[in-house]
Parts: C-alpha cells; sequence; structure tokens
C-alpha cells in the first residue's frame, strides 16, 4: 500500500467526511474513524518495505523516548485508576491520534509524501467555502428563527462537524484556517506564489474565521504570520525580511484585523438587542472580559472561566492525595459530552472541568503528564526550527516548497500550544488533533531530510 494515499484517505476522512457525516445526521460514532485509521498506522508501520534505512539522530530519538513516557503515562494512570473500559474510551477522544507523530518519525510517510499529503490541504480550504455558504444561508437563519438572534455563534463550521442548533467546531476551522494563511504566506516569501494568491487566501481565511467569531485565531494570527514572515530558512542566502512587504503585510493585516472587530462588534450589538445601554464596541470588549475573570461560572451550564480553571484546579486537585495532583485522575475524568464513560469529576465538583485543554490535561494527567506534553512538543518546535543548511541553486521547485513549509509547520505548533489554556479543542476535537499531530510529524520529517541532505553534501 501506498502510505501517503493512506494518509490522505486518512486526511479527507477527519477533515471533510466525519464532520459533515456528524453534521447532518447526528451520530456522533463517526468520529470512532479517526481513531481507528490512526490505529491502523501503527499497524501498517511495521508491514513497510524500506527501501532505505531510517535516520534518526539523537534529538529526534529523545523526542521519541519522551512521547513513548508520555503515552504510558497517561495509559497507565488511566488503567489502574478507571480500569479498561475508560481507558479505551478515554483513548479514543483524547489520546489515540497522538500516535500520528510516533508514526511519521518512525518512517510512515517519506518528505515526498508529506509534500503531495500537505498540497490536499488546500483542496480542502476550497471546499469550505460552499459548505461556509450553505451554513450562512440555510443553517444560520434556521438556528436564529428557532432559538434566537444571539444563538446563531458556532452556527459556521465548514466541514468540521458539530450540532446545527447547538453549537460545532468552530475553532477546530479557525484554526484549520490558520494553517492555511501560514502555508500561503510561507510560499509567498519563498517567491512560489503570487501577491493576488496570497491576498485571496489570507482574505477568504480571515472572512471564515470573522463569520464563525473565532477570535483566538483573528487575534493571534498577525504575530504568527509576522513570525512567518520574520523567521530563518534552510536556503542559505535568504533575506530575513524585506521591509517593504513587511510594513504591507502588516498594514493590510492590520486594516483586516480592525475590519473583523467592527464586525464582531456590530453583531454582538444586534445579537443582544436594541435595549443595551452600553455602544457595539463595549458589548465586544465585555465578550472578551470572562475570559480573564478568575471565578467566572456559567450559572445555567456549571461552565469554568477560561482563567477559572486553573486557579479552581490548583485549590482542588488534590482530592485523593498528592499523587493525583502530579500524574491526575486519569483520561476522560473530565469529559462531560461522553456518552460511554461521563467524566465523573464533574459529578464530584458539581461544575463542568472540561472548559479548556490545559485544565483537562491538569485533571486527567497531573503536572507531571502536563509538562512533559509541553516539553515535549515545544521541544519539537525548537528542533525544527530552520538553520540555513541547503543552496537553492541545488533544489527543485517543489523542494523549495516542502522547505517553505517548515516556518508555517512551527509556527502553527505554537499556534495550538498557546490554545491549551483557551479551548478544549486539543484534547478532545479529532479534526484539530489530526492537523496537529501530522503537522508536528511532519516538520521533523522535513528537517531529518533537510540534515541528511546537508550532510551527504558535506561528506562530499
Amino acid at each position: 500500500m501506498n502510505t501517503a494515499t493512506y494518509m490522505q484517505g486518512y486526511l479527507f476522512t477527519t477533515l471533510v467526511v466525519c464532520g459533515l457525516a456528524q453534521y447532518f445526521t447526528g451520530v456522533s460514532a463517526f468520529l470512532w474513524l479517526p481513531f481507528l485509521l490512526a490505529l491502523g498506522m501503527v499497524l501498517l508501520l511495521p508491514l513497510q518495505t524500506r527501501y532505505s534505512p531510517l535516520h534518526l539522530d539523537h534529538s529526534t530519538t529523545l523526542l521519541l523516548v519522551l512521547f513513548a513516557g508520555f503515552f504510558l503515562l497517561a495509559l497507565l494512570t488511566t488503567l489502574l485508576q478507571n480500569g479498561v473500559a475508560v481507558a479505551i474510551v478515554g483513548m479514543k477522544n483524547e489520546l489515540a491520534l497522538s500516535l500520528i507523530f510516533p508514526a511519521l518519525l518512525l518512517g510512515f510517510c517519506r518528505e515526498s509524501q508529506i509534500y503531495r499529503i500537505t498540497r490536499c490541504f488546500y483542496w480542502v480550504f476550497y471546499l469550505q467555502i460552499p459548505v461556509v455558504l450553505y451554513q450562512i444561508l440555510v443553517v444560520v437563519p434556521h438556528r436564529v428563527a428557532v432559538k434566537g438572534e444571539f444563538e446563531k455563534w458556532d452556527s459556521v463550521v465548514g466541514t468540521f462537524g458539530g450540532d446545527p442548533l447547538g453549537g460545532g467546531n468552530t475553532g477546530a476551522l479557525g484554526m484549520f484556517c490558520l494553517l492555511i494563511m501560514l502555508l500561503k504566506l510561507s510560499e509567498f516569501k519563498y517567491g512560489l506564489t503570487s501577491k493576488g494568491s496570497l491576498a485571496l487566501h489570507l482574505l477568504l481565511a480571515f472572512g471564515l474565521c470573522v463569520l464563525g467569531e473565532i477570535k483566538f485565531v483573528i487575534f493571534l494570527a498577525p504575530l504568527l504570520l509576522a513570525l512567518v514572515w520574520l523567521s530563518p530558512s534552510y536556503i542559505r542566502g535568504m533575506k530575513s525580511f524585506d521591509l517593504k512587504k513587511l510594513l504591507l503585510i502588516a498594514l493590510g493585516l492590520a486594516l483586516i484585523l480592525a475590519l473583523a472587530v467592527i464586525i464582531l462588534a456590530a453583531s454582538y450589538s444586534s445579537a443582544f438587542g436594541a435595549g443595551q445601554t452600553n455602544g457595539a464596541l463595549d458589548l465586544f470588549l465585555d465578550s472578551l472580559s470572562y475570559i480573564f475573570d478568575p471565578h467566572h461560572i456559567n450559572p445555567d451550564t456549571g461552565e469554568l472561566g477560561r482563567m477559572t480553571t486553573f486557579f479552581f484546579w490548583a485549590a482542588n486537585a488534590d482530592l485523593h492525595g498528592f499523587s493525583n495532583v502530579l500524574f491526575g485522575y486519569g483520561l476522560n475524568t473530565t469529559n462531560h459530552g461522553s456518552t460511554v464513560a461521563p467524566g465523573y469529576l464533574n459529578l464530584v465538583f458539581n461544575v463542568l472541568l472540561d472548559s479548556t485543554s490545559l485544565s483537562m490535561m491538569l485533571w486527567e494527567l497531573g503536572l507531571a503528564g502536563s509538562v512533559l506534553f509541553i516539553a515535549l512538543f515545544g521541544g519539537a518546535c525548537v528542533l525544527a526550527w530552520p538553520k540555513p543548511l541547503l543552496e537553492r541553486a541545488a533544489m527543485s521547485e517543489a523542494d523549495v516548497r516542502l522547505v517553505s513549509y517548515q516556518p508555517a509547520f512551527v509556527a502553527f505548533t505554537i499556534a495550538c500550544l498557546l490554545s491549551l489554556p483557551y479551548s478544549q479543542l486539543l484534547m478532545l476535537i479529532p479534526m484539530l488533533q489530526f492537523l496537529f499531530y501530522f503537522v508536528l510529524g511532519a516538520m521533523l520529517v522535513i528537517r531529518n531530510a533537510v540534515y541528511q541532505v546537508a550532510q551527504s553534501g558535506e561528506a562530499q
């Protein structure tokens, strides 16, 4: 079997088929498919025919060892405290797709196959446009008619799934749009795409984020785009930045950001109705204030605010002793949405603890697991940071395009890590999990390929 074809099928199944099937049928069982395909990768890995030996340096081997330690810690903590059934459900919901990372590192796909798979992201992005148009023209009016003006949020989810009347995975759509923006800007920096194509992709991606009211991506995108533009390259002699282009891009992003804030503020004003005395901008800023409130609890749902989750964990994590502070209570113990094994900690405290991924990790994996997770994948970003090693004259256009993806991949990984204290997506939503772990593995495959080429060139 061609493993690139397998990964392309995995990509479209996770980012398109599962979300649409769940969205239109309401059957969440489709979300087992990414879990099963991740297990399939692991089973196929030893059956591969290798045409060249696998090269792993000490740094990459250390990452694999750290990952094995993290995975075993999560699995054993859950098995010992909650049994086999909860361990299987927890694996499916939160951990199984992380196996994509070591599978890629151990040679499931070569760098040329990573190139082909990454190009597929653009086709998935283009598919979002007709789906989002349908959701705006059909789903949003129906939801507003049934539930009221303010309930329109989370209706625009693209192919990333959810409940048309109860909200969906807008955050995962926003993170995917962020990845597309980062990839396209990096291609432009390397001279591989035109200004028109860059502008079109940035406008479409930003527009989807505004329609979905994805504030995290809207405010973070300019910083990460600047990081991509200023990042070094694997190609010798490339400018770190062109001041004129940098100023133009910064001006364009500032205008788009200002327009996004204005549109969101006007939308909030419309949703809250005419009885409000505050202006549109005041309403928008008020919508952000709860994020930083250390004592916010939603009285209707019991959901803790984002900042509140950390303080609540610090005050109550030693419910069964200090060992649980260090190693947690096991996977899925905070997941209130699970039908097979709902998290019992939510029932104990009578609040929802799974508001953010960081809160879930602290409760389920403890300080040890959380620190190991952040250190492992933060270290991967440091390791994959580009250094000038190659000559552009000796590279094909496909090679240049492949290495152009590296700064975008690193920036996207940083974005996912920054989302840990903001949203629960990275721990629960298979679409974002797939993107995160694929990007992590891909950037290290590219890094290892570049270092091998550079070393072989020095040997000659």
